[in-house]
């Protein structure tokens, strides 16, 4: 089974991970035991911009979460991972209790950290959905194979000789992969996957795109419904600019608040209906709500 982990804070409790590989952004570290693969996700500069943590934890199936340091970027990682309905495992090196006593978590675990990666492995995450959906965060030419993503599947199972159906809304077809440098003839969820591609160049690609098996739109306008962090205490008003969050993507956002809010994208931005996002505001904790898309327009 794969595995993708968010680790928000500490780089080096993503290295007891897995080795580390591929950055845009996120640190990704990578291992193999058996059957069972783990990538975790270290966001590189999480303190100046904080959307690395919040792409993280929202394409992740698990949350590790370090307390050696309980600062405001720790309060600022246990609010966020509070928004999002995912398992959260906290080490044990700091006595975090007083963070917890109001019930901010509702799926969590103190562990040991030479416990973290079985019980990772314990984890089993439910994949139920069939749509094939691949989200990317790089692009890139290599000689004598032309472009190849990188990428998480996020849903379905992506095979050789697929064709899928970019955000801009050309095609492509899927001429190879390869996992853990692996060359595979599918992917399943929760696979960091390499993807070489026939019907794009890799300069028509970038960061947050999405390879899907339906026409995923790029959107300018959305409705959704709202979940606000208690502890963060926003009011939403209409001349405030926000960072809106969703996967791998990230998009400036202002927001008219009511029983659905309503959201207009500074830039268009691959979403669908039931799409998770995050939020975020300038002051702490900058991630301060999540939301999903029930509506998108042009």
């Amino acid at each position: 089974m794969n595995r993708i982990v968010s680790v928000p804070l500490n780089e080096e409790l993503a290295s007891l991970i897995g080795k580390k590989g591929s950055v845009n952004g996120i640190s990704f570290f990578n291992r193999k035991i058996g059957d069972d693969v783990i990538v975790a996700l270290y966001p590189t500069n999480a303190v100046e911009k904080p959307y690395g943590m919040a792409e993280s934890m929202l394409v992740s199936d698990i949350i590790v979460i370090s307390t050696a340091d309980v600062g405001k970027e720790f309060g600022e990682a246990l609010v966020a991972a509070s928004l999002l309905d995912k398992k959260v495992l906290l080490t044990n090196e700091n006595d975090v209790s007083k963070f917890l006593s109001g019930g901010l978590l509702k799926n969590y675990e103190i562990v040991g950290k030479e416990e973290v990666i079985d019980k990772i492995l314990a984890y089993k995450p439910e994949k139920a959905d069939s749509t094939v959906r691949v989200d990317i965060d790089k692009a890139f030419p290599v000689t004598g194979i032309g472009t190849v993503t990188l990428g998480v599947v996020i849903s379905g199972i992506v095979r050789v000789h697929d064709t899928l159906h970019h955000n801009s809304g050309k095609s492509i077809t899927v001429r190879s992969m390869q996992s853990q440098d692996v060359d595979v003839k599918e992917a399943p969820p929760g696979t960091r996957v390499g993807i070489a591609i026939k019907g794009m160049e890799h300069d028509e690609i970038e960061k947050g795109d999405v390879f899907a098996s339906v026409q995923i739109p790029n959107a300018g306008k959305a409705c959704a419904t709202l979940n606000f962090s208690k502890i963060a205490n926003e009011r939403i008003t209409d001349n405030v600019q926000y960072v809106l969050v969703s996967n791998f993507s990230h998009v400036n956002a202002r927001i008219k608040a009511g029983s659905e809010a309503e959201i207009s994208l500074e830039k268009p931005t691959p979403l669908l209906p039931g799409d998770r996002f995050l939020l975020i505001r300038q002051q702490q904790p900058r991630i301060f709500a999540s939301g999903v898309i029930t509506r998108v327009g042009q």
